[in-house]
């Protein structure tokens, strides 16, 4: 369907096209980070993943859609990395603990998370806690299933621990979100106030000048007897 040449979509495929396009990002945001550390080896002290903030913007924009995003993240990083099956396990599985925070995205509201910088960032830091408790609870799992050489049944406590950059990471990009109009934002609610906006400017461009209020003292002025008629 096209109005003013412009194509009009439904909001399932407008939804489609999203979740596709954060997937993209999802995937080269592994892949960049994975071989960051393979270019720049000598200069590499630190891992990062962006896969907690844009879970976390899948989870604002539309709720339980984001529980494939830890699986997609998970997969991408143990593929490229040649991990063992067990790493399939406690990236993917593990990491679908960030849907936790649909609780209070759903109690407290995106939008009021949204609007206090401080309840954004206890958000992202709240969404790297669900996923470092998850890793680290499956490779204990694992562990107990298929013991591997050299670590313990603690390491996942221990190891998760460090990848703090992420933390950072996830941190700041969702603060930044938070200030970009509806980026970080539940997106029915987004696509109906962009659209009231839109009838809004039709009912304008409707009616002509915009209405303005008149005072009501000097409007009293002008029906009096005075030398401006005369």
């Amino acid at each position: 369907m096209r109005k003013n040449g412009s194509r009009l979509i439904s909001v399932k495929q407008y939804r489609a096209t999203d979740l596709v396009i954060f997937a993209g990002i999802l995937i080269v945001s592994e892949l960049l980070g994975y071989f960051a550390t393979v270019w720049f080896a000598d200069a590499a002290f630190f891992t990062l993943s962006l896969s907690i903030p844009i879970t976390c913007l899948v989870i604002a924009r539309w709720g339980w859609w984001g529980v494939f995003y830890p699986v997609i993240g998970g997969i991408t990083h143990c593929l490229v990395g040649k991990l063992g099956a067990n790493h399939y396990f406690v990236y993917s599985l593990g990491g679908m603990f960030i849907m936790l925070m649909l609780l209070p995205a759903k109690l407290i509201g995106v939008d009021k998370i949204r609007n206090k910088w401080y309840f954004t960032a206890l958000f992202a830091i709240g969404a790297w806690v669900c996923v470092y408790l998850g890793r680290s609870v499956l490779w204990a799992i694992c562990f107990a299933i298929n013991p591997v050489d050299g670590a313990t049944v603690t390491s996942g406590f221990t190891g998760f621990a460090l990848d703090l950059m992420s933390l950072f990471a996830a941190v700041a990009v969702l603060l930044i979100m938070r200030k970009l109009d509806g980026m970080f934002e539940d997106q029915k609610s987004y696509l109906k106030r962009v659209d009231k906006e839109r009838r809004d400017r039709m009912k304008y461009d409707g009616f002509g000048d915009e209405p303005v209020e008149i005072d009501e003292e000097a409007l009293s002025i002008l029906n009096k007897d005075n030398d401006l008629y005369k």
